[in-house]
Protein backbone atom coordinates (compact mmCIF):
# COMPACT_ATOMS: atom_id res chain seq x y z
CA UNK A 1 0.00 0.00 0.00
CA UNK A 2 1.53 3.38 -1.01
CA UNK A 3 2.62 5.76 1.75
CA UNK A 4 0.21 8.66 2.29
CA UNK A 5 1.50 11.23 4.76
CA UNK A 6 -1.95 12.84 4.95
CA UNK A 7 -2.94 10.02 7.31
CA UNK A 8 0.13 10.31 9.53
CA UNK A 9 -0.33 12.47 12.66
CA UNK A 10 1.63 15.71 12.43
CA UNK A 11 3.38 15.00 15.71
CA UNK A 12 4.58 11.65 14.37
CA UNK A 13 6.03 13.54 11.39
CA UNK A 14 8.07 15.66 13.78
CA UNK A 15 5.96 18.82 13.82
CA UNK A 16 5.62 20.84 17.00
CA UNK A 17 2.68 23.04 17.94
CA UNK A 18 0.45 24.81 17.46
CA UNK A 19 1.55 27.29 20.10
CA UNK A 20 2.56 30.89 20.61
CA UNK A 21 5.88 32.31 19.49
CA UNK A 22 8.77 32.46 21.95
CA UNK A 23 10.93 35.56 22.27
CA UNK A 24 13.95 33.91 20.66
CA UNK A 25 11.78 32.72 17.72
CA UNK A 26 10.49 36.15 16.73
CA UNK A 27 13.13 36.67 14.05
CA UNK A 28 12.59 33.30 12.38
CA UNK A 29 8.81 33.77 12.41
CA UNK A 30 9.23 37.15 10.72
CA UNK A 31 11.54 35.55 8.14
CA UNK A 32 8.73 33.10 7.25
CA UNK A 33 6.09 35.82 7.09
CA UNK A 34 8.28 38.16 5.04
CA UNK A 35 9.02 35.38 2.55
CA UNK A 36 5.32 34.83 1.85
CA UNK A 37 3.82 38.32 1.88
CA UNK A 38 5.52 40.05 -1.01
CA UNK A 39 3.01 42.93 -1.06
CA UNK A 40 4.77 44.64 1.86
CA UNK A 41 8.18 43.93 0.36
CA UNK A 42 7.12 45.70 -2.84
CA UNK A 43 6.62 48.80 -0.72
CA UNK A 44 10.16 48.43 0.61
CA UNK A 45 8.90 47.40 4.03
CA UNK A 46 9.25 44.50 6.42
CA UNK A 47 6.02 43.06 7.79
CA UNK A 48 7.20 43.88 11.30
CA UNK A 49 7.31 47.57 10.38
CA UNK A 50 4.21 47.52 8.19
CA UNK A 51 1.95 45.92 10.79
CA UNK A 52 3.30 46.82 14.23
CA UNK A 53 0.01 46.05 16.00
CA UNK A 54 0.40 42.37 15.14
CA UNK A 55 4.13 41.80 14.98
CA UNK A 56 5.55 42.96 18.28
CA UNK A 57 7.06 41.41 21.41
CA UNK A 58 3.91 42.07 23.40
CA UNK A 59 1.81 39.93 21.05
CA UNK A 60 3.95 36.77 20.91
CA UNK A 61 1.23 34.48 22.29
CA UNK A 62 -1.03 35.61 19.45
CA UNK A 63 1.53 34.75 16.79
CA UNK A 64 0.51 31.08 16.57
CA UNK A 65 2.92 28.72 14.83
CA UNK A 66 3.80 25.17 13.85
CA UNK A 67 7.48 24.17 13.74
CA UNK A 68 9.63 21.40 12.33
CA UNK A 69 13.11 20.92 13.73
CA UNK A 70 12.76 24.19 15.64
CA UNK A 71 11.99 26.16 12.46
CA UNK A 72 8.60 27.93 12.10
CA UNK A 73 6.82 26.60 8.99
CA UNK A 74 3.23 27.81 9.47
CA UNK A 75 1.85 30.98 11.06
CA UNK A 76 -1.46 32.69 11.84
CA UNK A 77 -1.62 36.08 13.54
CA UNK A 78 -4.28 37.20 16.01
CA UNK A 79 -5.15 40.65 17.28
CA UNK A 80 -7.71 41.06 20.04
CA UNK A 81 -9.34 44.48 20.27
CA UNK A 82 -12.10 46.07 22.28
CA UNK A 83 -15.14 47.40 20.45
CA UNK A 84 -18.27 49.36 21.25
CA UNK A 85 -21.64 48.66 19.66
CA UNK A 86 -24.10 51.36 20.73
CA UNK A 87 -22.55 51.31 24.19
CA UNK A 88 -22.18 47.52 24.51
CA UNK A 89 -18.57 46.62 25.28
CA UNK A 90 -17.38 43.77 23.05
CA UNK A 91 -14.15 41.94 22.33
CA UNK A 92 -13.31 41.28 18.70
CA UNK A 93 -10.68 38.94 17.31
CA UNK A 94 -8.93 39.61 14.02
CA UNK A 95 -7.04 36.92 12.15
CA UNK A 96 -4.57 37.54 9.35
CA UNK A 97 -1.07 36.88 8.00
CA UNK A 98 -2.00 33.23 7.42
CA UNK A 99 0.92 31.50 5.75
CA UNK A 100 2.74 28.18 5.39
CA UNK A 101 6.18 27.46 3.97
CA UNK A 102 5.63 26.09 0.42
CA UNK A 103 7.60 22.94 1.31
CA UNK A 104 5.13 22.12 4.07
CA UNK A 105 1.76 22.81 2.45
CA UNK A 106 -1.12 20.34 1.92
CA UNK A 107 -0.45 18.66 5.25
CA UNK A 108 -3.17 20.37 7.26
CA UNK A 109 -0.82 22.68 9.16
CA UNK A 110 -2.84 25.86 8.61
CA UNK A 111 -6.04 24.07 9.60
CA UNK A 112 -4.39 22.87 12.79
CA UNK A 113 -3.19 26.37 13.66
CA UNK A 114 -6.56 27.93 12.81
CA UNK A 115 -8.40 25.50 15.10
CA UNK A 116 -5.91 26.42 17.83
CA UNK A 117 -6.59 30.12 17.20
CA UNK A 118 -10.33 29.57 17.62
CA UNK A 119 -9.72 27.75 20.90
CA UNK A 120 -7.53 30.57 22.18
CA UNK A 121 -10.04 33.24 21.13
CA UNK A 122 -12.76 31.45 23.12
CA UNK A 123 -10.53 31.17 26.19
CA UNK A 124 -9.64 34.86 25.87
CA UNK A 125 -13.30 35.89 25.95
CA UNK A 126 -13.56 37.05 22.33
CA UNK A 127 -17.15 37.42 21.06
CA UNK A 128 -16.64 37.15 17.31
CA UNK A 129 -13.71 36.95 14.92
CA UNK A 130 -13.04 38.67 11.60
CA UNK A 131 -10.73 36.77 9.22
CA UNK A 132 -8.91 38.58 6.44
CA UNK A 133 -9.75 36.18 3.67
CA UNK A 134 -12.35 34.13 1.83
CA UNK A 135 -11.21 30.57 1.16
CA UNK A 136 -12.06 26.94 1.84
CA UNK A 137 -9.80 26.80 4.91
CA UNK A 138 -11.95 29.38 6.66
CA UNK A 139 -15.20 27.91 5.36
CA UNK A 140 -14.29 24.52 6.86
CA UNK A 141 -13.86 26.28 10.19
CA UNK A 142 -17.35 27.86 10.04
CA UNK A 143 -16.13 31.32 9.04
CA UNK A 144 -18.58 32.90 6.61
CA UNK A 145 -19.07 36.06 4.60
CA UNK A 146 -21.44 38.12 6.71
CA UNK A 147 -22.46 41.70 7.33
CA UNK A 148 -23.78 44.21 4.82
CA UNK A 149 -22.36 47.35 3.33
CA UNK A 150 -22.64 49.40 0.17
CA UNK A 151 -19.77 50.34 -2.13
CA UNK A 152 -19.78 53.76 -3.76
CA UNK A 153 -17.51 54.93 -6.56
CA UNK A 154 -17.18 58.72 -6.47
CA UNK A 155 -15.94 60.24 -9.74
CA UNK A 156 -15.85 63.68 -11.31
CA UNK A 157 -19.03 62.70 -13.18
CA UNK A 158 -21.17 62.00 -10.12
CA UNK A 159 -19.44 64.11 -7.47
CA UNK A 160 -21.57 67.09 -8.45
CA UNK A 161 -24.68 65.17 -7.39
CA UNK A 162 -23.62 65.16 -3.74
CA UNK A 163 -25.38 67.67 -1.50
CA UNK A 164 -22.49 69.84 -0.38
CA UNK A 165 -21.94 72.08 2.59
CA UNK A 166 -19.17 74.62 2.90
CA UNK A 167 -16.17 72.86 4.44
CA UNK A 168 -12.40 73.07 4.62
CA UNK A 169 -9.80 70.32 4.23
CA UNK A 170 -6.64 70.27 6.32
CA UNK A 171 -3.80 67.77 5.88
CA UNK A 172 -3.27 65.82 9.07
CA UNK A 173 -0.17 66.41 11.13
CA UNK A 174 0.67 64.92 14.56
CA UNK A 175 -0.50 68.05 16.38
CA UNK A 176 -4.05 67.15 15.27
CA UNK A 177 -4.01 63.67 16.85
CA UNK A 178 -6.22 64.76 19.75
CA UNK A 179 -8.86 66.12 17.36
CA UNK A 180 -8.92 62.87 15.38
CA UNK A 181 -9.27 60.78 18.56
CA UNK A 182 -12.07 63.01 19.89
CA UNK A 183 -14.04 62.75 16.64
CA UNK A 184 -13.59 58.97 16.52
CA UNK A 185 -14.79 58.61 20.09
CA UNK A 186 -18.24 59.91 19.08
CA UNK A 187 -18.78 56.94 16.76
CA UNK A 188 -21.56 54.61 18.03
CA UNK A 189 -19.98 51.55 16.35
CA UNK A 190 -16.21 51.54 16.70
CA UNK A 191 -13.09 49.82 17.93
CA UNK A 192 -11.54 50.91 21.21
CA UNK A 193 -8.29 52.75 20.56
CA UNK A 194 -5.77 54.50 22.74
CA UNK A 195 -3.94 57.67 21.81
CA UNK A 196 -0.90 55.51 21.10
CA UNK A 197 -2.98 53.36 18.73
CA UNK A 198 -3.93 56.45 16.75
CA UNK A 199 -0.33 57.59 16.63
CA UNK A 200 0.69 54.21 15.16
CA UNK A 201 -2.22 53.91 12.72
CA UNK A 202 -1.75 57.41 11.33
CA UNK A 203 2.02 57.06 11.08
CA UNK A 204 3.75 56.97 7.75
CA UNK A 205 5.41 53.58 8.26
CA UNK A 206 2.28 51.45 8.42
CA UNK A 207 1.34 49.36 5.39
CA UNK A 208 -1.37 51.58 4.02
CA UNK A 209 0.17 54.89 5.00
CA UNK A 210 -3.23 56.59 4.59
CA UNK A 211 -3.45 60.23 3.76
CA UNK A 212 -5.58 61.70 6.53
CA UNK A 213 -7.55 64.93 6.31
CA UNK A 214 -9.51 66.83 8.94
CA UNK A 215 -12.72 68.42 7.72
CA UNK A 216 -13.65 71.73 9.23
CA UNK A 217 -16.94 73.63 9.33
CA UNK A 218 -17.47 76.94 11.08
CA UNK A 219 -13.87 77.01 12.23
CA UNK A 220 -14.08 73.63 13.99
CA UNK A 221 -12.98 70.13 12.98
CA UNK A 222 -16.14 68.03 12.68
CA UNK A 223 -14.93 64.96 10.77
CA UNK A 224 -11.91 63.23 9.33
CA UNK A 225 -11.25 60.87 6.44
CA UNK A 226 -8.34 58.52 5.72
CA UNK A 227 -7.63 57.84 2.05
CA UNK A 228 -5.29 55.27 0.54
CA UNK A 229 -4.10 55.95 -2.97
CA UNK A 230 -4.03 52.77 -5.02
CA UNK A 231 -0.49 51.56 -5.71
CA UNK A 232 -1.77 49.09 -8.30
CA UNK A 233 -3.48 51.52 -10.66
CA UNK A 234 -2.99 55.24 -10.98
CA UNK A 235 -5.83 57.66 -10.48
CA UNK A 236 -7.84 55.67 -7.95
CA UNK A 237 -8.03 55.31 -4.20
CA UNK A 238 -10.40 54.38 -1.45
CA UNK A 239 -11.59 55.75 1.84
CA UNK A 240 -10.06 53.49 4.48
CA UNK A 241 -11.96 55.15 7.33
CA UNK A 242 -14.18 58.12 8.08
CA UNK A 243 -15.69 59.49 11.28
CA UNK A 244 -17.67 62.48 12.43
CA UNK A 245 -20.30 64.47 10.52
CA UNK A 246 -21.42 62.40 7.54
CA UNK A 247 -22.57 65.41 5.55
CA UNK A 248 -19.15 66.99 6.12
CA UNK A 249 -17.43 63.82 4.86
CA UNK A 250 -19.70 63.67 1.81
CA UNK A 251 -19.09 67.37 1.10
CA UNK A 252 -15.34 66.75 1.22
CA UNK A 253 -15.31 63.90 -1.32
CA UNK A 254 -15.28 66.13 -4.46
CA UNK A 255 -12.49 68.20 -2.89
CA UNK A 256 -10.50 65.03 -2.20
CA UNK A 257 -10.78 63.94 -5.83
CA UNK A 258 -9.19 67.22 -6.89
CA UNK A 259 -6.68 67.42 -4.03
CA UNK A 260 -5.33 63.92 -4.72
CA UNK A 261 -5.74 64.08 -8.53
CA UNK A 262 -7.95 60.98 -8.51
CA UNK A 263 -10.32 59.75 -11.17
CA UNK A 264 -12.20 57.55 -8.71
CA UNK A 265 -12.56 57.38 -4.96
CA UNK A 266 -14.17 54.23 -3.53
CA UNK A 267 -16.09 54.27 -0.29
CA UNK A 268 -17.74 51.51 1.73
CA UNK A 269 -20.73 52.41 3.90
CA UNK A 270 -22.10 49.85 6.40
CA UNK A 271 -25.83 49.22 6.25
CA UNK A 272 -26.49 50.78 9.66
CA UNK A 273 -24.93 54.15 8.72
CA UNK A 274 -28.20 55.77 7.71
CA UNK A 275 -26.79 59.30 7.74
CA UNK A 276 -23.99 58.54 5.28
CA UNK A 277 -26.41 56.65 3.04
CA UNK A 278 -28.65 59.74 3.11
CA UNK A 279 -25.73 62.08 2.41
CA UNK A 280 -24.88 60.04 -0.71
CA UNK A 281 -28.47 59.38 -1.77
CA UNK A 282 -28.16 61.40 -4.99
CA UNK A 283 -25.18 59.35 -6.18
CA UNK A 284 -26.01 56.41 -8.42
CA UNK A 285 -27.20 53.26 -6.70
CA UNK A 286 -24.29 51.70 -4.77
CA UNK A 287 -23.10 48.14 -5.18
CA UNK A 288 -24.04 45.77 -2.33
CA UNK A 289 -20.89 44.57 -0.59
CA UNK A 290 -19.55 43.20 2.71
CA UNK A 291 -16.61 43.90 5.01
CA UNK A 292 -14.12 41.99 2.86
CA UNK A 293 -13.41 38.80 4.82
CA UNK A 294 -15.19 36.12 6.81
CA UNK A 295 -16.64 35.99 10.32
CA UNK A 296 -17.50 33.52 13.05
CA UNK A 297 -19.31 33.88 16.36
CA UNK A 298 -16.81 32.53 18.88
CA UNK A 299 -18.82 32.72 22.11
CA UNK A 300 -22.58 32.86 21.33
CA UNK A 301 -23.86 32.87 24.92
CA UNK A 302 -21.39 35.50 26.12
CA UNK A 303 -21.95 37.65 23.03
CA UNK A 304 -25.71 37.64 23.56
CA UNK A 305 -25.26 38.60 27.21
CA UNK A 306 -23.16 41.62 26.25
CA UNK A 307 -25.80 42.68 23.71
CA UNK A 308 -28.64 42.82 26.30
CA UNK A 309 -28.73 46.66 26.56
CA UNK A 310 -28.83 47.02 22.76
CA UNK A 311 -31.54 44.38 22.44
CA UNK A 312 -33.64 45.88 25.25
CA UNK A 313 -33.60 49.23 23.44
CA UNK A 314 -34.56 47.68 20.11
CA UNK A 315 -37.27 45.24 21.21
CA UNK A 316 -37.98 45.90 24.89
CA UNK A 317 -37.38 44.03 28.13
CA UNK A 318 -38.52 40.77 26.55
CA UNK A 319 -35.07 40.65 24.95
CA UNK A 320 -33.61 39.74 28.33
CA UNK A 321 -35.35 36.38 28.00
CA UNK A 322 -33.75 35.62 24.64
CA UNK A 323 -31.33 32.70 24.91
CA UNK A 324 -28.85 30.83 22.74
CA UNK A 325 -28.19 27.17 23.46
CA UNK A 326 -26.88 24.14 21.59
CA UNK A 327 -28.67 20.92 20.66
CA UNK A 328 -26.65 18.16 19.00
CA UNK A 329 -24.00 20.82 18.17
CA UNK A 330 -26.63 22.93 16.43
CA UNK A 331 -27.44 26.46 17.71
CA UNK A 332 -30.91 26.98 19.15
CA UNK A 333 -32.47 30.42 19.71
CA UNK A 334 -35.16 30.47 22.38
CA UNK A 335 -37.66 32.96 23.75
CA UNK A 336 -39.90 31.48 26.40
CA UNK A 337 -41.44 28.35 24.89
CA UNK A 338 -40.59 29.32 21.30
CA UNK A 339 -37.58 27.76 19.59
CA UNK A 340 -35.63 28.28 16.39
CA UNK A 341 -33.18 25.50 15.51
CA UNK A 342 -30.40 26.43 13.11
CA UNK A 343 -28.46 23.99 10.97
CA UNK A 344 -24.97 25.01 12.11
CA UNK A 345 -22.72 27.80 13.40
CA UNK A 346 -22.67 29.44 9.98
CA UNK A 347 -26.39 30.15 10.16
CA UNK A 348 -25.98 31.72 13.60
CA UNK A 349 -23.46 34.22 12.20
CA UNK A 350 -25.80 34.97 9.28
CA UNK A 351 -28.71 35.44 11.67
CA UNK A 352 -26.87 37.92 13.89
CA UNK A 353 -24.91 39.85 11.24
CA UNK A 354 -26.91 39.14 8.09
CA UNK A 355 -25.85 37.65 4.78
CA UNK A 356 -24.31 39.93 2.16
CA UNK A 357 -26.91 40.98 -0.40
CA UNK A 358 -24.50 40.17 -3.21
CA UNK A 359 -21.01 38.65 -3.56
CA UNK A 360 -18.60 38.10 -6.43
CA UNK A 361 -19.34 35.08 -8.59
CA UNK A 362 -16.15 33.34 -7.43
CA UNK A 363 -17.36 33.40 -3.80
CA UNK A 364 -20.97 32.28 -4.28
CA UNK A 365 -20.14 28.67 -3.45
CA UNK A 366 -19.42 29.77 0.13
CA UNK A 367 -22.99 30.95 0.63
CA UNK A 368 -26.27 29.07 0.72
CA UNK A 369 -29.87 30.27 0.90
CA UNK A 370 -30.73 31.35 4.43
CA UNK A 371 -33.76 33.02 5.92
CA UNK A 372 -35.31 33.11 9.37
CA UNK A 373 -38.55 31.16 9.42
CA UNK A 374 -39.93 31.84 12.85
CA UNK A 375 -43.37 33.20 13.61
CA UNK A 376 -44.83 34.52 16.83
CA UNK A 377 -43.00 36.68 19.34
CA UNK A 378 -39.59 35.11 18.63
CA UNK A 379 -39.86 35.94 14.95
CA UNK A 380 -40.79 39.55 15.71
CA UNK A 381 -37.88 39.93 18.14
CA UNK A 382 -35.34 38.50 15.70
CA UNK A 383 -36.50 40.63 12.77
CA UNK A 384 -36.44 43.79 14.91
CA UNK A 385 -33.04 43.19 16.53
CA UNK A 386 -30.97 41.74 13.67
CA UNK A 387 -28.88 42.06 11.62
CA UNK A 388 -26.44 43.84 13.89
CA UNK A 389 -24.30 46.73 12.65
CA UNK A 390 -21.43 45.70 10.38
CA UNK A 391 -17.90 46.34 11.60
CA UNK A 392 -15.55 47.38 8.80
CA UNK A 393 -11.80 47.05 9.23
CA UNK A 394 -11.05 50.76 8.99
CA UNK A 395 -7.60 52.00 9.92
CA UNK A 396 -7.69 49.68 12.95
CA UNK A 397 -7.63 46.59 10.74
CA UNK A 398 -4.91 47.66 8.36
CA UNK A 399 -2.41 45.17 9.76
CA UNK A 400 -4.59 42.43 8.32
CA UNK A 401 -3.71 43.42 4.76
CA UNK A 402 -7.44 43.54 4.11
CA UNK A 403 -8.72 45.46 1.12
CA UNK A 404 -12.24 46.37 0.02
CA UNK A 405 -13.92 43.59 -2.00
CA UNK A 406 -13.05 43.82 -5.68
CA UNK A 407 -10.06 46.15 -5.27
CA UNK A 408 -6.53 45.15 -6.21
CA UNK A 409 -7.36 41.41 -6.48
CA UNK A 410 -3.72 40.38 -6.98
CA UNK A 411 -2.67 42.17 -3.81
CA UNK A 412 -5.55 40.63 -1.91
CA UNK A 413 -4.62 37.14 -3.04
CA UNK A 414 -1.08 37.58 -1.83
CA UNK A 415 -2.24 39.10 1.41
CA UNK A 416 -4.47 36.17 2.27
CA UNK A 417 -1.57 33.75 1.89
Amino acid sequence: MPFNEAFVPLRAMGYEGPRGTRKEEFGSVMALVDSIFVSARKKGMRMEDAFPQLFNMGNLENMRIMLLGGKPVSHIGISEVGASLYGCALKVGMIGAVCTDPDHRNKGLAGKVLADCMRKLLVDGVDFVMVSGIRSLYDRNNCVMAGRSYAYAITSRNAGMIRRLQCDLADYDPSMLGEVAAIYQTEPVRYVRSREDFSTLLGRRTYRRPKTFLIGMGGRSVAYVCVEVNDYGKGSGWVVEYAGSRFAVASALPKLLRRLSLEKLSLQVPHHDYEMLAALSRVRKPKPSHFGGTMRIVNPEGFLEKLRPYLACRVGEKARKLEIASKDQRPVIALGNERLELKDEKELTWLLFGQPEKVDERFKSYLRPFSVESEGELGRVLSAAFPLPTFLYGSGGTWLLARPPGSAPQAARLAFG
